[in-house]
């Protein structure tokens, strides 16, 4: 089981006819600022069945919940605005329920001295798709950016290496999820890669901790075929995990930015995310 915590932070300017074209063909709309505030919560449940010779299946059943705030500045000055269409675009919200699933086929082995775990997957389109919201703010219609699920069964690949020598040791891992088609609202989800290195050292026989360098790439998400978005990221992170009995342990992570790029119409536009923090809990049964 795991719990993530985040906040997002989304800045662009505003300009006609982009907000709002319907409205804009009649109302002045002065340029102005959008400023989103995101604090994003996800409960994961992880389930894991090993089916022997290291091979095991395993699943996840996210749940989320995301608290949205936004604000409107006139530029370049920032005094606060109300725009006309404000309530089509954002709102304060809180949105909540279950996120797109996920399916693994896993395998564990030694290769020399390093322990590799390759996997193959699949997620499982459980979350609720919107509908296109660049189409309907061409209608000028109420409409929700924050996608809960594709719609879309896509491909997960990943591959986990952790080395061990004494107290001293070493992990990396990288992972993709490569969806291939549309689905019936006319999205498809980017295509996104990550991945990790860097070493970990055993403070104590039940403590293990590691300090990771870290990179994102998430591609262009599409609507009816047009490319919107894109984002690359590094990052730093640290975690720990303690050993509480031989059946159950506990795990902290922290991840902090280094440098992101976004792509967007706007040149000023930013997407933040200051510091993200996890925390887990894992228990075996079953075992003789």
């Amino acid at each position: 089981m795991q719990f993530v915590a985040q906040s997002t932070q989304i800045q662009h300017v505003a300009t006609c006819p982009e907000v709002d074209p319907l409205l804009c063909a009649t109302t002045d709309i002065p340029e102005h600022w959008h400023d989103q505030q995101i604090t994003w919560f996800r409960l994961d449940a992880l389930l894991s069945a090993g089916l022997g010779n290291g091979w095991a299946v395993a699943a996840g059943l996210p749940f989320d919940v995301r608290s949205i705030t936004v604000d409107y500045t006139l530029t370049p000055d920032g005094e606060p605005y109300d725009p006309p269409y404000a309530d089509i675009h954002h709102r304060e919200e809180v949105l909540f329920g279950p996120v797109d699933g996920s399916l693994w086929l896993k395998r564990t082995m030694m290769v020399g001295s390093v322990v590799v775990t390759p996997s193959v997957g699949g997620s499982i389109p459980l979350g609720h798709p919107e509908a296109d919201p660049f189409a309907l703010t061409e209608l000028g219609k109420k409409h929700q950016h924050m996608q809960f699920g594709t719609g879309t069964f896509d491909p997960l690949l990943s591959i986990d290496a952790v080395f061990r020598a004494g107290r001293f040791g070493a992990l990396a891992m990288v992972s993709s999820r490569l969806p291939l088609y549309e689905g019936a609202n006319g999205y498809r989800a980017p295509r996104t890669v990550a991945g990790g290195a860097g070493p970990a050292f055993a403070v104590t026989p039940k403590l293990y901790t590691w300090l990771l360098a870290e990179a994102a790439y998430e591609g262009e998400e599409l609507w009816s075929g047009v490319a919107y978005g894109g984002r690359a990221s590094v990052s730093a992170s640290g975690g720990a995990l303690y050993t509480l009995t031989p059946d159950v342990s506990v795990q902290l992570t922290a991840r902090v930015p280094v440098w992101e790029a976004v792509h967007h119409t706007d040149e000023d536009a930013s997407v933040s995310q200051p510091l993200s923090m996890a925390a887990g809990v894992s228990w075996g049964f079953g075992k003789k």
